[in-house]
């Protein structure tokens, strides 16, 4: 295991919609991705650490889905729900207040920040996303599949 995979063990660690997508979407490209996204579902299972993400995961992974594979629709209405192995939290006016006072500061995404405001809420300590232009707020720490590969 890397460095930089066992530093997640035993923490809460919040899973960007792109690690579902390169989970049951990966191309040749995503080949790498995929290995490394699979690696991170194993430890959640094996509860090595708490994987949690937002009910907009799904929205977000389902607009391909239903514009090119309809048969995938159903697959990430059953991986990005509420699960031992993952927390699938919802957006409520406290995600969506703490969203808004992320923006009011920053130039970030609607999307982004209530992502972003989903991890804070529920106490991720890592951010897992292959969004390069993605910026965390303190007291959480971004990590790329980049990263996690080496």
């Amino acid at each position: 295991m890397s460095d930089a995979i066992q530093q997640l063990v035993g923490k809460r660690v919040y899973f960007d919609v792109n690690l579902f997508i390169y989970a049951l979407e990966p191309t040749q490209d995503m080949q790498p991705y995929f290995v490394t996204v699979t690696k991170l579902f194993e430890m959640a299972v094996a509860k090595q650490f708490v994987a949690i993400t937002s009910e907009l995961s799904l929205a977000e992974a389902l607009v391909g889905a239903y514009k090119n594979h309809s048969q995938l629709v159903a697959l990430y209405e059953d991986m990005i729900s509420d699960r031992p192995e993952l927390a699938v939290y919802p957006v409520d006016r406290k995600v969506l207040s703490n969203a808004a006072l992320l923006r009011s500061k920053s130039k970030t995404a609607l999307a982004d920040a209530i992502h972003i405001a989903t991890a804070y809420i529920h106490g991720a300590d890592f951010f897992v996303t292959q969004d390069k232009r993605l910026q965390i707020i303190e007291g959480m720490q971004k990590l790329s599949l980049d990263v996690l590969l080496s």
